[in-house]
C-alpha cells in the first residue's frame, strides 16, 4: 500500500504542475492575438507543429529505451545507458539542425513568407536540438524518484519562457523572433540547472554493444509516438499547405480555446492510469472502472456545456492588448465544441486502454492509434479544400472517434467490462439536447439576455438528469455529503 501511496503521489506532482504549465503556455494566447499579425501566428503555430515532429526524431526512441535499460541497483550500468541515450540523441540532432541551418536560405520560401523567415528557419533549428539535450536527464530524474525536482524545473522553464514572451513580444516588439529566443533562453536555462545531473551520469566512452540494444528496442517505437503526434498536430502543416497563414492561425487561436477539456483530460490521464493498476485484483475492479468512464463522461459534459455556453463571452473580456482574444479571431470559436469533443474522446481512449495495460498486451494500442492518424491525414487532405478549419477538426474527430472503436472491440476480447451504456448515452444525449436549445434560443438576444438563458439552462441540464433518475440514491447520498463537509 505504501508504494501505491507514493505512485499516487508522484502522480499528482507531476499532474498538477503539468496542468499549471499547460495553462500559463495558454495564456500567451491572447498575447499572440492581440499583438502579432495573423500571418506570424500562423506561420509560429505551423514551425512548432513541425518542431513537435522534429523533437520525435532526434530523441530517437531513446527515451523509451532509456526507461527500459536503467539499472536501479546498478549506478555503474545506470551511467552507460545515460551516456548511450544522451550521446545518440546528441548526435542525431548535431548533424539534422546543423544541416537545416546550412540550408536555410534554400528552406525558409517553402515554410514561412514571413520577411526574416531565415532566422526563423535557424532558430528553429536550434531550438529542438536544444530540447533534445533535456530528454535523457528529465528521463533520470523520473527514473530516480524526483517528481517535484523534475516538475520544478520544468514549471520554471515555463515560467520564464512565458515571461521572456511577454517582453520580447509587448516590450521589445521582436514579434515572432521574440517568441523562438524565448523558448531558446528556457531551454538553455533548463541545460543549465540539469547541468550537475548530465556531467555526474555522462561518461567519456559509449559501449557499442549496449547502444545497439537500446536501438533495437527503442527504434520500433517511433512509429507509435509519431501516430500520437500525427493525431495532435498534423492539421496546422496541412492547412497551411492547402490555405494560407491567415487560416492556420484562425485554427490554432481557436484550438487552444478548448484548453479546459484538454487540461481535465490531462488529469484524468495522470490520475487514472496508478488507480486502475492499483485495484485492478479487487473483486469488484470491473464495474468500478464501468462508473469510472460514466463520471467521466459526466465531468467532461459539464466542462463542455460550460465552455461551449460561455466562450464568447471569454473572448469578449478585457485583457493586455485589447479583448481576450482579438476579435479577427472569433469568426472561428464555432470550432471549439468539436475540439472539446476530440479531447474527451482521447479520454475515452485512455480508459478503454487499462485493460491492455493489466493484460500487458499493449501491441494493440499503436495498431489502433496508427490507423487513426493515416485516417486524419486523408481526412485533411479530403476535407480541408472543402470546408476550411471545419474539415480539419472534423478529420480530427473522426479519427479520435475511429480509434476509440477500434481500440473498444480488442477491449471486448482482452478485458471485457460492462459498461454502464445506458447511462453514457443519456449525458451525451442530454448534452447534446441542451447544447444545441442553448446555440439556437439565445440566436439574435442581446449578450445580456443570451448569457442568463445559457445560464438557466446549464443548471436545467443538471436538473434534468436529477428528474430522469439519472443518479442513484448513494450517488445522492455522497454529493449531499460533499456539501455538508464543506459547510462544516
Amino acid at each position: 500500500m505504501g508504494r501505491i501511496k507514493s505512485l499516487a503521489s508522484d502522480t499528482m506532482i507531476y499532474g498538477v504542475f503539468t496542468v499549471v504549465g499547460r495553462f500559463l503556455t495558454f495564456m500567451l494566447t491572447p498575447i499572440y492575438s492581440n499583438y502579432l499579425s495573423r500571418v506570424t501566428v500562423g506561420d509560429i503555430s505551423f514551425f512548432f507543429s513541425i518542431i513537435a515532429f522534429i523533437n520525435i526524431i532526434y530523441a530517437f526512441g531513446m527515451e523509451t529505451a532509456f526507461f527500459r535499460f536503467f539499472a536501479k541497483e546498478d549506478d555503474d550500468k545506470t551511467k552507460k545507458v545515460f551516456t548511450a541515450a544522451y550521446m545518440m540523441i546528441l548526435l542525431i540532432s548535431a548533424i539534422f539542425s546543423s544541416i537545416i541551418y546550412l540550408f536555410a536560405e534554400q528552406l525558409a520560401p517553402s515554410l514561412s513568407e514571413l520577411p526574416n523567415a531565415v532566422t526563423l528557419v535557424r532558430l528553429g533549428a536550434l531550438l529542438p536540438f536544444l530540447d533534445s539535450l533535456l530528454v535523457i536527464p528529465l528521463a533520470m530524474l523520473r527514473m530516480t524518484r524526483q517528481p517535484k525536482r523534475f516538475a520544478l524545473v520544468r514549471f520554471l522553464m515555463v515560467i520564464l519562457a512565458v515571461a521572456l514572451n511577454m517582453f520580447f513580444i509587448i516590450q521589445l516588439q521582436w514579434g515572432a523572433v521574440g517568441v523562438f529566443y524565448a523558448q531558446i533562453i528556457s531551454s538553455i536555462f533548463g541545460i543549465a540547472l540539469l547541468a550537475k545531473d548530465i556531467i555526474k551520469y555522462l561518461l567519456i566512452k559509449i559501449e557499442k554493444k549496449l547502444l545497439k540494444e537500446m536501438l533495437r528496442f527503442g527504434l520500433p517505437t517511433i512509429p507509435a509516438t509519431l501516430s500520437g503526434m500525427i493525431l495532435q498536430v498534423v492539421n496546422i502543416p496541412i492547412l497551411k499547405q492547402l490555405t494560407n497563414p491567415e487560416t492556420v492561425a484562425l485554427y490554432a487561436i481557436n484550438n487552444r480555446l478548448g484548453i479546459p477539456m484538454l487540461l481535465f483530460v490531462s488529469v484524468f490521464i495522470y490520475a487514472w492510469k496508478p488507480f486502475y493498476l492499483s485495484r485492478y485484483k479487487d473483486e469488484d475492479a470491473k464495474p468500478l472502472f464501468a462508473r469510472v468512464l460514466t463520471y467521466f463522461t459526466f465531468s467532461s459534459a459539464l466542462i463542455f456545456l460550460g465552455i461551449g455556453f460561455f466562450v464568447q463571452y471569454i473572448v469578449m473580456l478585457p485583457f493586455v492588448g485589447g479583448k481576450f482574444i482579438n476579435p479577427v479571431y472569433w469568426s472561428g470559436l464555432g470550432i471549439v465544441p468539436i475540439v472539446m469533443f476530440s479531447y474527451f474522446l482521447n479520454g475515452v481512449f485512455n480508459n478503454f486502454a487499462a485493460g491492455f495495460h493489466i493484460t500487458k498486451k499493449t501491441d494493440y494500442l499503436p495498431l489502433a492509434i496508427g490507423i487513426a492518424a493515416v485516417l486524419n491525414i486523408i481526412l485533411n487532405y479530403v476535407l480541408i479544400p472543402h470546408f476550411n478549419i471545419w474539415g480539419s477538426v472534423f478529420a480530427t474527430l473522426i479519427s479520435y472517434f475511429v480509434s476509440v472503436v477500434i481500440i473498444y472491440l480488442f477491449s471486448r476480447k482482452i478485458y471485457p467490462i460492462n459498461y454502464e451504456w445506458k447511462r453514457i448515452f443519456i449525458l451525451i444525449i442530454f448534452t447534446a439536447i441542451f447544447y444545441f436549445a442553448g446555440i439556437n434560443l439565445t440566436e439574435g438576444m442581446s449578450l445580456g439576455m443570451s448569457f442568463v438563458v445559457r445560464l438557466l439552462l446549464f443548471v436545467g441540464f443538471i436538473a434534468s438528469l436529477f428528474i430522469a433518475k439519472f443518479f442513484n440514491k448513494s450517488e445522492i447520498l455522497a454529493f449531499i455529503g460533499i456539501f455538508k463537509r464543506k459547510k462544516i
